[in-house]
Parts: structure tokens; sequence; C-alpha cells
């Protein structure tokens, strides 16, 4: 790995993702973590922003004196509509709100989808090979991960045929009102795709427009005494946060599987727990996606912040805090101790992560099983001033002519 000077990173005033998207940083972020942790654990940016880098202040992210909204949210459609969803409220609002949420979830809709799932994986694993057989690259990221991850959330959420080519669109352009560093014009893309969003689902919950039994049409059924615009407001939650984690993890997860193929024994052997590592190991959040500003006057770190401080958590740093993880930048799907926090902390903790979890196990283990022995072709494509290490291209290639004809009868363990 890399290793950074004893000179300042950060120079006074200036943006901390500025430094995040140089290049070097886009590719490897983990030395600046760790000079930041070290450094300033609670840095003030100069727009204002306290950036916190140490896993001991994770428990703040379940804090309901940073759940307010920002000054500036009153002038993003976007915005204005996350903070009425259950991750701005606190109980007992947020309880019920969750509790109806979790319907969506349940664990035999999950085990059920999950066999389309894996068909669904093997088939674009198997285009991924006849791509490496006929041209020697592909990019897994398009071909692969992004239509896994999208496909994954409608089978799951019970998005008609017929609606997803509209709906599939729509989270990327919303998230746009979450980054930092976002333009005026990215903002109303947001906003315009925000509104196109919460009329789809306010009208498909009214007419009961999801595939039956699926998780929107469960959501709906569990929400007696709920106002429908809640429930609405459920849904446009759910779909618009429901693949680009998922897509960032399983991106992430390959490089890892690419950087350490004497451990693909363990994930055919143990799945959950090289999943779990790979999660803490490249945690597919830069940052919390939402915006948090404190409610009154905090002390975090030995540092004072102001009530109304926009607050953001570099949980990807967390995850890599020494501290807490011993021999951090070492990846060890064996590894024993404290959790990671990729999918939040407390009862904010994502409520999708399940259902990230069996997406990254399915997206995993099907490629290991098809396609054993990925290599980088290039090096990743990385978008800058994002919430979530995002990839826009990951070139890869076999490391043998054979094995982009291996298909089903590829081992995990190359053998």
């Amino acid at each position: 790995m890399a290793t950074l000077g004893v000179k300042e990173v950060l120079m006074p005033d200036q943006d901390l993702f500025d430094v995040l998207a140089q290049p070097e940083n886009l590719s490897d972020p983990y030395p600046f973590y760790t000079w930041l942790r070290a450094k300033h654990p609670v840095y003030l940016n100069p727009n204002g922003t306290a950036y916190v880098s140490s896993y001991e202040h994770a428990a703040l992210l379940r804090d309901p004196n940073i759940r307010d909204a920002a000054e500036d949210d009153a002038s993003s459609y976007a915005l204005r509509t996350i903070n009425q969803t259950l991750i701005k409220s606190v109980p007992p609002r947020h309880t019920e709100l969750r509790r109806v949420g979790a319907a969506a979830f349940d664990r035999s809709l999950l085990s059920r989808a999950n066999v389309q799932l894996r068909k669904e994986a093997e088939g674009l694993a198997d285009q991924l090979a006849t791509t490496l057989a006929e041209q020697g690259t592909a990019d897994l990221h398009s071909q692969y991960s992004l239509p896994f991850t999208l496909n994954a959330a409608a089978t799951v959420f019970g998005i008609p045929d017929e609606d997803f080519d509209t709906l599939a669109v729509l989270p990327a352009r919303i998230f746009q009102a979450l980054y930092p560093k976002t333009t005026p014009a990215a903002r109303a893309d947001a906003d315009e795709a925000s509104r196109t969003l919460f009329s789809y689902m306010k009208n498909a919950v009214c007419q009961r427009r999801f595939t039956h039994d699926s998780g929107f049409a469960r959501l709906t059924d569990a929400s007696d005494g709920i106002p429908a615009v809640d429930v609405a407001l459920l849904c446009w939650l759910l779909w618009a946060a429901s693949y680009t984690s998922a897509l960032a993890a399983i991106d992430l997860a390959v490089l890892t599987l690419i950087d350490h193929p004497d451990t693909v024994a363990v994930l055919r052997n143990n799945p959950s727990a090289w999943i779990e590592e790979a999660l803490r190991y490249r945690s597919p959040h830069v940052i919390n996606s939402i915006n948090l500003t404190t409610s009154r006057d905090m002390t975090i770190g030995g540092v004072t912040l102001p009530a109304h401080t926009p607050i953001r958590f570099l949980i990807a740093a967390m995850n890599r805090d020494e501290a807490v993880f011993p021999h951090p930048d070492t990846f060890d799907p064996r590894r024993t101790g404290a959790p990671h926090i990729a999918f939040g902390k407390g009862i904010h903790t994502c409520i999708g992560a399940q259902l990230a979890r069996m997406e990254l196990m399915t997206a995993l283990t099907t490629l290991a099983t098809r396609l054993p022995r990925l290599t980088l072709a290039s090096q990743p494509s990385w978008c800058s001033y994002t919430t979530q290490r995002l990839c826009s291209s990951l070139p890869v290639a076999a490391d043998s002519p054979q094995q982009a004809y291996s298909g089903s009868a590829g081992t995990v363990d190359g053998s």
C-alpha cells in the first residue's frame, strides 16, 4: 500500500472531498483515512461540515440530536422528501415506519426471490464469459454488477416488468442531491427524478400495482393505520436506495476477491464470514448518504460543534480504525471481534441490509464458481464526490483463455 509523506495532507481551508477526489485517493483512500484519524478525527471542513473518522464515534449515527434537516434542504424537493422518511424520524414514529418497511424484507420472501436471482446471476456470468472469450476483456460493472443489482431490487420489491425501465434510472439521479459539491443542475435533475418516483409510488400503493406477494405488496398490506403518504414515502425511499450501495459493494468485493485469490475457498465454505470482512475491508460508503445536522451544541472528540452543524461519518475510514480492528489493512475473512458499520449502527442500521447481504452472497459465489480466476484488465474508473465508492467501469480479464468457456463446470477454488 502506498504511504503518505510527513507533510500535511490537508492544507488550511482545503475541502476534504477535494482531497478524496484526487486520483491517488480515488484508487486507494485508505492511507489518507489513516492520516486523518491520527491528525483530525473530527475535521471541520471550510464549508462548515464536520467529518468524523474514528470508529468510537460511530455510536452517534443513532443520536436523535443529529437528525435535523440542514438549512438549505428546503430548496430541494429530493432532500425535503428524504427528510420526511424514516431515516430522519425518531421513535415512536421511526419504530412504526420501520416495522412496516421490514415487511418488504421478510426472510421467506428473500429466500424465494434468491432462487430467481441466482439464475439471473448465472445468466449474467455466462454472458460475461462469452464477452471474455470473444474480446479478451469485459466491463464487470456494466455487464454484471449493475444489471444484477437492478434486477434484484425489482424482483424483491415487485416492480412490474413494464415499469422497470422507467424506474431503473431514477435512483442514480436522485442521489445527485446528496453528493458533496453537487451542482444546481444536478440537484434540479434529482428533484425531477424524485417527483417522478414519488408520483409513481403514490399511485402504485393506491392501485395495488406491485407484483402479488412481493416486498412492496407486503409492505402495503402491513400498513394498516399508516397514512398512505407515509407508505408511498417508504416505497420511494426503498427504491431510491435499493441498489447504489449494493452495486458499490459487489464491485468492491470483486476487487477484493481478485486481490486475494487465496481466500476463494473461504468464500465457498463460509460465504457469510468472507462477505462481512469484505464489507469492512472495502466499505461501499465513503460517507453516510443522508445529510445529518446537529440540533444543539455538541462536543465530539474534543471539538465543539454548534447547533445546525452538518456532520458526516466517514464509514470506510471507521471500518479500518486500528484502535478497533487489529491489522486493519489486512483482509482476513476469519477475523473476529468488533462488527463493521458498513450498514450503519443502532436503530438506524440500513433496513435493507439483509437484501444487500443476499445480493453479495449470490453475486460473489456465482462469479467464483463460473469465473474463478478473474484478473484486472486495467484499473477501475472511479466516480468522484459521491457518497458511495462507486466504479464507473471495472475492466476484467480471465487469466487463461479456457476460463472464458468454464461455464457451470468452473469450480470456486479453481481446482
